[in-house]
C-alpha cells in the first residue's frame, strides 16, 4: 500500500512539473488575431474570422468573435520558445486547404500531426508541403 502511494505521487509530481509555468498558474496562455481563410483544426473545419486561442491545463479552446468556444482541443504545450518570439499560428496547406500546425507562444509551442486527411490531400494532389504563417498578439 506505501508503495503504491508512494509511486502515485512521484507520478503526480513529475506530471505537474512537465506542465509550462501558465497551466501551472491556472492560467491560459492567450493569442489573438484574424485567421483570413478557413482551416482543420482537430479534425473540424473552421471558418476565416477573428479567434482568441487560450492555451491552458485543460487543453486548447478556440473562440469566436463572439466569444463562444468553437474547438476544444487536447494537447499539451511541448516545446519551449527559448528565443521568445513572437506569439503565431503556422498553417500547413495544399492548393486551398488550410490545416493547423503549430500553436507558437511567448513561452511554448503545440504540435499537431498530420492528419490521415491531410496526408491523402497532399498525395492526391502531387504537392510540396507549404506553410504559412500569420502573427498573432
Amino acid at each position: 500500500m506505501k508503495k503504491a502511494l508512494l509511486w502515485a505521487a512521484c507520478v503526480a509530481v513529475v506530471f505537474v512539473m512537465a506542465l509550462p509555468v501558465s497551466a501551472q498558474s491556472g492560467r491560459p496562455a492567450v493569442l489573438k488575431g484574424e485567421v483570413n481563410f478557413a482551416f482543420v483544426s482537430g479534425g473540424r473545419t473552421l471558418p476565416a474570422g477573428e479567434y482568441t486561442i487560450e492555451i491552458g491545463d485543460k487543453g486548447i479552446r478556440f473562440l469566436d468573435a463572439k466569444e463562444r468556444v468553437v474547438q476544444v482541443m487536447f494537447a499539451n504545450p511541448q516545446q519551449e520558445n527559448r528565443n521568445e518570439e513572437r506569439p503565431r499560428l503556422v498553417f500547413r496547406h495544399y492548393g486551398d486547404q488550410y490545416f493547423l500546425g503549430q500553436i507558437w507562444t511567448r513561452d511554448h509551442s503545440v504540435d499537431f500531426p498530420k492528419s490521415r486527411t491531410e496526408h491523402h490531400l497532399q498525395v492526391s494532389l502531387r504537392t510540396e508541403e507549404n506553410t504559412l504563417t500569420i502573427a498573432m498578439r
